[in-house]
């Protein structure tokens, strides 16, 4: 099992859904859904995981572990991995810290799950930095130092101890309802905090009002706590890495991650982030890869730009379909390749979309097995939520353009289609394309006939 430390929700992720990583292939539908998890990043030592990198074009995580490898003693690495959403970075970066566990102690923080899902600010972060990882150095024997915890808990204490939310957390506290004996304090502060941020609310508001009156001071204690552990590490070194990223909007990262990027710098730990792809191509404050080392992680290639959307060239499409032989036996429950090959097509190279089609697929199955019938079905549904989103937003003269040219170019819809996951970025000479479902959509279909005509 990986030594990857996990923020506290998710800690059992991966194995609170049926040890779906100790199943063999798959030879039902029931064990196909379960076997298939689109939103469930594999551990590193699970069988199902498929490289990749050949199909990929490119050489990201290496160029990343070099860098977290050789770096200079005294240095902390601060580095972001994007790519599109659904390409697979979580179990890239899982597989990753595990190569590393040597070198360091990881802890993994799943931004949508232990903070507000739509909104981040640069105290989540913080609060839950620090929650995690004394926790983390709790659990291994090597807990941070009681008067070090006391003097932060007790700044938190003081900064918030005039706001309604602290009041009532107090007089909870002494009736006992919060505080427990076997809790540390800065579980128990810490958490109640971490619980606030979560939601909006007037005491949200209040709270962080008043946290911002001292962003040195903030900063300083959670620096404290990471140096800490740092300290109790030994010869490995901590690296903290705030994943999901990429689910918020463009402009909320760009706050936390570019406008507030000095603050993030000064964080003593080695740091990975996973920011929308978008904040790289079109920068809004400043340039992303200006202010942190970026590594891209592509999308899979299944085709030459020049060739049809189901069409298949290069080492892609095998490696879509040895994917899903490690989670499912293929002659068994997707027995005809016609059907495996309209769902690696209809996939576009990406992970998620190709487990997502498969799931749904077994869900509309009337038998015992995913016949092309029921692919179809289950990509009529998606193209029709693509449809409705592409036609409600706008987006379709940018989806052409994008389709005709094979690049990006500045457009806010250009960005949102890459946000959204209706195009993608494939490798060779870095080109671009829509998802190949958006190519069956009647409206995209006839726009492009009308720019073949002018």
């Amino acid at each position: 099992m990986s030594n990857l430390v996990r923020s506290p929700a998710s800690l059992l992720a991966p194995f609170a859904r049926g040890a779906v990583s100790l199943l063999s292939p798959a030879k039902t539908l029931r064990d196909l859904v379960r076997n298939s998890d689109p939103d469930v990043p594999l551990p590193n030592d699970d069988p199902r995981w498929q490289d990749f990198s050949l199909a990929r074009g490119d050489q990201s995580m290496a160029a990343l572990e070099k860098e977290l490898t050789w770096r200079p003693e005294g240095q902390f690495v601060h580095a972001t991995f994007v790519s599109h959403r659904g390409a697979g970075k979580s179990t890239e970066i899982l597989r990753l810290t595990e190569r590393l566990s040597d070198q360091y102690e990881p802890v993994y923080i799943e931004a949508t799950v232990e903070m507000d899902p739509f909104r981040i600010e640069a105290e989540d972060l913080l609060l839950n930095m620090a929650l995690t990882v004394e926790q983390r150095m709790r659990e291994r024997g090597t807990p941070l130092p009681a008067d070090l915890l006391k003097r932060v808990t007790g700044w938190f204490d003081e900064v918030v101890r005039t706001t309604k939310w602290a009041q009532n957390y107090n007089a909870e506290a002494a009736a006992g309802v919060e505080l427990k004996a076997e809790l540390p304090f800065i579980g128990s502060l810490f958490g109640s905090l971490k619980a606030l941020f979560k939601q909006e609310s007037e005491y949200r508001t209040e709270v962080k009002q008043v946290l911002r009156k001292y962003p040195g001071t903030l900063l300083q204690s959670v620096n404290e706590l990471l140096d800490a552990a740092r300290g109790l590490l030994g010869e490995r070194d901590l690296l903290v890495i705030i994943d999901n990223l990429d689910r918020y909007e463009p402009e909320v990262i760009d706050r936390l991650l570019v406008q507030g990027a000095d603050r993030m710098r000064e964080l003593r730990t080695n740091l990975l982030l996973t920011p929308p792809i978008s904040l790289l191509l079109q920068p809004k404050s400043a340039q992303l890869d200006t202010l942190y080392s970026c590594h891209v992680l592509y999308t899979v290639r299944l085709r030459r730009q020049d060739q049809q959307y189901d069409a298949f060239d290069g080492p892609g499409r095998n490696l879509m379909e040895q994917a899903l032989s490690l989670r499912m036996d293929l002659d068994t429950v997707i027995p005809e390749q016609e059907a495996r090959d309209r769902l690696i097509a209809a996939s576009g190279g990406a992970v998620r979309e190709l487990l997502d089609l498969v799931t749904q697929s077994a869900y509309i199955a009337n038998g015992a097995v995913i016949a092309r019938a029921d692919v179809e079905r289950a990509v009529a549904l998606r193209r029709q939520r693509m449809r409705d989103l592409i036609n409600a937003n706008g987006w379709l003269d940018a989806l052409v353009k994008l389709a005709r040219d094979k690049q990006i170019f500045p457009d806010k819809a250009c960005m949102d289609v890459l946000f959204h996951r209706l195009a993608f970025k494939y490798n060779g000479d870095g080109w671009y394309d829509v998802h190949p479902l958006v190519a069956e959509i009647p409206e995209f279909v006839n726009a492009q006939h009308d720019v073949l005509r002018r």
